[in-house]
């Protein structure tokens, strides 16, 4: 169990906040157990690769999920079959999980104008039905398609119909999906891929609603300094630090109203003066059981 007085501490903040702002990294989804197949999705992990693709580890060079990104050694019809397999299983069927459910009981008070940020592109929050319209996806969504030269802004697709046509067809034991359910973008029959922040070809302009509500409320909690703000930092790493872990390291420096509980396995350290001043707080265990016991002490 994490020091009883950090948790304390830390969950007199969130009852005593006017807004919390959820930040989220892939070390969340990681600790976001799946009970069917008793593993996270962590991308990581050789074991959970081998438990959730067992024909992937013998058609392919991949040991782990994270080797799917930037991958260019690998047949149009192998990446496909593969990314249909996982984005049906990620992104649309990896249903509620406890540390996702413990997160949202944090921020059930109604009187909490809340908001999430995270870097996932999984659509955990959305599969364990947090409220949408308090939302952005900063490195984009699987759940859309896009043109990859891009031939237009709004060669943005969903991505639903493409994998539904394309799933059924993937052989089970190769992992290929026939060349004609590749998909191509319907404007210009051009190669697609997902939108995601891979390239100078992102449509980001996918994701402006979401991101005008995320500034909106920055300006709300952090610039009109309308009450305490206490912001709860879970699995962001250094992978893309510019994108969440240094702007919150920002936020808890400048505006003396903010509060950082960073919740990180391997990287739990918060900005020293604002530690010093108890104004942030580093938990360095298992995000599933911190985020439980964050969810215990705040509704006591």
């Amino acid at each position: 169990m994490a020091d009883s007085t950090d948790l304390s501490l830390a969950a007199n903040w969130i009852r005593s906040s006017s807004s919390i702002l959820i930040a989220a990294g892939a070390g969340l989804s990681a600790s976001a157990i799946n009970p069917h197949y008793n593993v996270g999705l962590d991308y990581t992990s050789v074991a959970a690769f081998r438990k959730l693709y067992p024909r992937m580890t013998q058609v392919s060079s991949m040991r782990c999920m994270y080797d799917a990104i930037g991958k260019h050694d690998w047949s149009p019809e192998l990446m496909w079959g593969y990314l249909f397999t996982h984005v049906n299983k990620c992104r649309y069927n990896w249903g509620p999980t406890d540390v996702y459910q413990d997160l949202k009981a944090i921020i059930s008070n109604q009187s909490i104008d809340s908001f999430v940020v995270t870097t996932n592109a999984d659509g955990m929050f959305e599969q364990n039905k947090f409220d949408m319209s308090r939302f952005l996806s900063t490195q984009g969504d699987y759940s859309l398609l896009q043109c990859l030269k891009p031939c237009s802004r709004e060669s943005v697709y969903d991505a639903r119909p493409f994998i539904d046509h394309g799933l059924p067809h993937v052989d089970q034991q190769t992992m290929e999906v026939p060349s004609e359910f590749v998909p191509r973008c319907p404007r210009c029959h051009g190669p697609m891929f997902f939108c995601v922040r891979g390239g100078d070809w992102f449509i980001e302009s996918a994701f402006a609603v979401g991101r005008k509500r995320y500034h909106d409320f920055i300006h709300r909690a952090i610039d009109q300094k309308q009450g305490l703000c206490t912001i709860i930092e879970i699995g962001v790493g250094f992978n893309t630090p510019s994108v969440l872990r240094w702007p919150m390291d920002e936020l808890v420096s400048r505006f003396p109203h903010v509060r950082l509980i960073r919740v990180n396995m391997h990287a739990p350290d918060v900005p020293i003066h604002a530690r010093k001043e108890k104004r942030a707080i580093g938990f360095d265990g298992n995000a599933a059981d911190i985020v439980r016991q964050l969810k215990e002490f705040s509704l006591r």
